[in-house]
């Protein structure tokens, strides 16, 4: 019964592999994973997602006599030294993409999903066929015996059964070059299996089903992340945009508070405004400057804050588009959105199979209260020969069979475990009705906060069109000699911040419409982090 000599050397062959070859089969079997997990939980999200039915439009109205568009962002706020390259000017796509190419937080979370599938092939290999080989070699002499060469090989199959049992497979072959030159080969069968206590597919496969039920998780959580991201790099954009139109308002502003100080000179000295008006233009145009110089200095800042949280390198320096948010409605019926949010939520999804995991668990920690009654049998046949020269061999065979029961004579850590469990259940069980009721709240109050983001857009505009009559009536009455240049400052500082505030308004509004899509669900984002409208 020797081992053929060619299957120890593909064995041996087989056992050695590089570095690099475990890289790519570990690249491999988590690529398919998640290639397998993601087509369930997540590319398929289009195909059965459901949408708010949306509202009747509403009338259209004309805009107001005399309303002005909000303003455009004007020259640059910040002129670039001439020995510095020029910033690279980004859109908002742009930025998207960069972020999810180089973002730290963004590669961090794609490695964490990487390792989470990574440990799911560990449980699988746990629940596969596990092959095991070695050779061995041994060279022993003496002054009292002869020269022995001593050479093995053994070979096992260990496999976890359906319903909790264990099958072990093995065949050996050893052999010794000394005079007698003796060999020993056999193969064997092992069986063990659990009647009672451990006994059944749910206990049996608990691991591997817990491992795959937490990448998709992992991968549900990870999508949650890319669109909480996107929404976090529109925010930052945005962000950046307001503060530019900021700095560009801040800089008409000083513009105008320097010509109304021109014009405070100019009637100074024809004897038309008393010196104290000519004081406050100054001091008004001082003021102005300054806060002119820190709106700048903040900008700079966040900037240089947005390119490290792009995770872009020192020498690349940003700057952004002045694009403001396009407005664009939300008419979803409110009770309809709720409902969606219920349906399409991956996170809501998450916490209904992990309250089935719950009861699970407290099914399994009932089982383990249960005596161990155990099944164990095996079967063996061993060819050894005393002399190899002499052609004598002797085939041996043995077989066992037999129960093993272990009475339940203390079991106050399954207790413990099955009683945590319950508790577990319960615990799980109001979390999931609280994340619901925390769910609808939040939907309603996202839509409330639309609407008074809208209607703050519209009031901001009003006010942007009253301030701008109200500057030009205080300047001509300023001319005139009929107020002090106090009233145009205050009517340039509301005209300034009515403009501050509209820009505010129109970031707010779409980050909040942002948040609601992704609320109920029917957020989208491809590759480069760009969500689909």
């Amino acid at each position: 019964m020797k081992l053929p000599t060619f299957v120890l050397i593909a064995t041996a062959i087989a056992a050695c592999q590089s570095a690099s070859e475990l890289e790519t089969s570990a690249d491999g079997e988590v690529a398919e994973i998640l290639s397998e997990k993601s087509a369930i939980s997540v590319d398929r999200r289009a195909e059965t997602v459901v949408t708010p039915t949306r509202k009747a439009p509403p009338p259209v109205e004309a805009p107001a006599d005399g309303s002005t568009p909000p303003p455009e962002a004007g020259k640059p706020d910040v002129t670039p030294d001439v020995q510095e390259r020029a910033p690279r000017v980004l859109t908002l796509h742009e930025a998207l993409g960069i972020a999810v190419t180089s973002g730290r937080d963004y590669m961090t979370r794609k490695e964490s999903l990487y390792l989470t599938a990574l440990g799911l092939t560990g449980t699988r290999y746990e629940f596969g066929p596990r092959l095991t080989a070695a050779l061995t070699y041994t060279f022993a002499d003496s002054d009292s015996s002869v020269t022995n060469h001593a050479t093995g090989a053994n070979a096992a199959v260990d496999q976890k059964l359906p319903w909790g049992g264990n099958l072990l497979l093995r065949a050996n072959q050893d052999y010794q070059n000394s005079i007698t030159e003796d060999y020993d080969a056999g193969v064997g069968i092992a069986l063990t299996q659990p009647l009672l206590r451990g006994f059944g597919s749910e206990v049996a496969n608990e691991a591997l089903t817990q491992a795959e039920r937490s990448a998709m998780y992992a991968i549900r959580d990870f999508e949650l992340f890319r669109e909480d991201f996107s929404i976090r790099v529109a925010t930052s954009y945005y962000d950046l945009v307001q503060q530019k139109q900021t700095v560009e308002n801040q800089r008409l502003n000083m513009e105008n508070v320097s010509e109304d100080r021109r014009k405070a000179e100019a009637l100074f000295l024809v004897g038309r405004q008393k010196e104290l008006e000519l004081l406050r233009a100054k001091r008004s145009e001082l003021t102005s400057r300054d806060e002119l110089i820190g709106a700048e200095e903040n900008l700079r800042l966040a900037l240089d804050r947005f390119r490290i949280f792009l995770g872009l390198p020192d020498s690349d320096r940003v700057d952004v588009q002045p694009e403001k948010p396009s407005f664009v409605p939300i008419d979803y019926d409110v009770n309809s959105a709720i409902q969606c949010a219920l349906k399409n939520r991956l996170d809501l999804l998450n916490e209904r199979e992990q309250l089935e995991d719950a009861a699970r668990s407290l099914r399994i920690s009932k089982n383990g209260l249960l005596p161990d009654l155990t099944l164990n049998a095996a079967y063996d046949v061993n060819a050894v020969a005393a002399s190899a020269i002499s052609n004598q061999q002797l085939d041996r065979e043995s077989y066992s069979a037999g129960l093993t029961l272990s009475l339940p004579v203390d079991r106050t850590l399954d207790r413990n475990a099955w009683k945590s469990a319950r508790i577990g259940y319960q615990q799980a069980l109001r979390s999931f009705d609280l994340f619901k009721d925390e769910l609808v709240v939040s939907v309603q109050s996202t839509f409330r906060e639309l609407e008074r983001r809208k209607q703050s857009v519209k009031i901001q505009e009003e006010l942007i069109h009253d301030q701008e009559k109200n500057v030009r009536i205080a300047q001509i009455l300023f001319e005139q000699g009929d107020n002090s240049n106090r009233d145009v400052v205050e009517a340039q500082k509301s005209l300034l911040d009515a403009k501050n505030s509209l820009i505010r308004e129109q970031v707010s509004y779409e980050i909040a419409r942002l948040g609601l899509l992704r609320d109920l669900g029917v957020l989208f984002i491809d590759e480069h982090g760009v969500w689909k409208e």
